[in-house]
């Protein structure tokens, strides 16, 4: 039986192909469980529909992500957070915090994910912060305060 993919499916098939499929498993397996449709004439139409939509989507996405980028570039941040007296954080400033505190004081909205921190800031001071979306980097500064 022919099927269109929905989804990726490991060591059959990938999310938008069009592959002869055992009629059983197309039909027992990747059709109820919503993975795959049967390729007919009409399916066939929805899913081109369906893709254009989808990349219409990455292009919106990308584009968005490509500016938020341009208003991060050299930005300075400011946070405070409570400290002992050699300048020691109590808490470490993970990248989910520093991208929260970045949306709300600057309205500049990065998924944590980007933000490049191996581990989080355990210090005062000021830190310069790498931001890597796909193959574009860019920096800014965070300046951690004491509290």
């Amino acid at each position: 039986m022919k099927v269109i993919f929905l989804k990726d499916v490991k060591g059959i098939g990938k999310r938008w192909e069009e592959k002869n499929v055992a009629d059983g498993y197309a039909i027992n397996k990747l059709i109820p469980g919503k993975l795959a449709v049967a390729a007919t004439a009409g399916a066939a139409s929805q899913i081109k529909a369906l893709k254009l939509e989808e990349e219409r989507g990455k292009i919106a996405k990308n584009e968005k992500v490509n500016e938020e980028m341009q208003k991060l570039s050299g930005v300075d941040l400011v946070m405070r957070a409570k400290a002992n007296e050699k300048g020691h954080l109590f808490e470490k400033l993970t990248a989910e915090k520093i991208a929260a505190h970045l949306k709300k004081e600057k309205g500049i909205e990065v998924d944590f994910a980007y933000i490049n921190l191996f581990e989080g800031i355990r210090d005062v001071g000021a830190f310069e912060i790498p931001v890597k979306v796909g193959d574009k980097l860019t920096h800014f500064t965070l300046t951690v305060e004491a509290q």
